[in-house]
């Protein structure tokens, strides 16, 4: 959330959020470029096999899908989006799914909050996520330290921090038990605090 109301000295931050926030986020099996967690190639060693790269990647675009289509809005998501509304903030979806997915689980979950930005990989699925973080902050106008992020896996939290972009984890049913390390600050619930509370914490982190 970026550090100013529209057109006041800096205060706040402006949000981005990966997609998974609205949701549950399945696990990832796709490659991930320069030099990031490869997935796929982890199955392979872990199989002691070569796969099918694409169809591994297909399957976990079906999967995703039907996890969307049932995932509720997660606790907290809808009254934060509020509160960043209400005081002028800037907000975007940061994800590497499709435009026309992240648009109809918003409308499947009834979150009609209206987005400054929706930065979708779209026919770039295994695009690097800081690459999308660094788009969205371009097209936000939004300095790197004016802006925070919202995910809810190790991965995702890597690439914000590759961007430069403060990361609040928010951890959902599938990572609970990850480590989120490089996060700025880690909470199971966005209905744990207020968002100026969760603003104030980033800022001393």
């Amino acid at each position: 959330m970026r550090r100013t109301s529209r057109g006041a000295r800096p205060t706040s931050r402006t949000a981005s959020t990966s997609h998974s926030q609205t949701g549950c986020r399945p696990w990832a099996a796709e490659a991930r470029p320069r030099g990031a967690f490869d997935a796929v190639a982890h199955l392979e060693r872990l199989i002691g096999a070569t796969v099918d790269r694409e169809a591994v990647i297909e399957r976990r675009s079906q999967r995703k899908a039907e996890l969307y289509e049932r995932a509720p809005l997660l606790p907290g998501v809808r009254e934060r989006l509020a509160e960043a509304q209400e005081r002028g903030l800037k907000t975007a979806i940061v994800t590497r799914n499709r435009e026309d997915r992240v648009n109809g689980h918003c409308e499947l979950v009834g979150l009609e909050h209206e987005w400054d930005a929706l930065i979708c990989a779209n026919a770039e699925p295994t695009r690097d996520k800081a690459d999308l973080y660094r788009h969205a902050l371009a097209v936000l106008r939004v300095g790197e330290a004016e802006a925070v992020a919202f995910e809810d896996s190790p991965s995702g939290v890597r690439a914000a921090k590759r961007a430069r972009v403060a990361c609040v984890a928010v951890a959902n049913q599938i990572t609970r038990a990850a480590a989120f390390d490089e996060a700025d600050l880690i909470l199971s619930s966005l209905a744990e605090r207020s968002l100026d509370d969760i603003l104030r914490a980033v800022a001393t982190a």
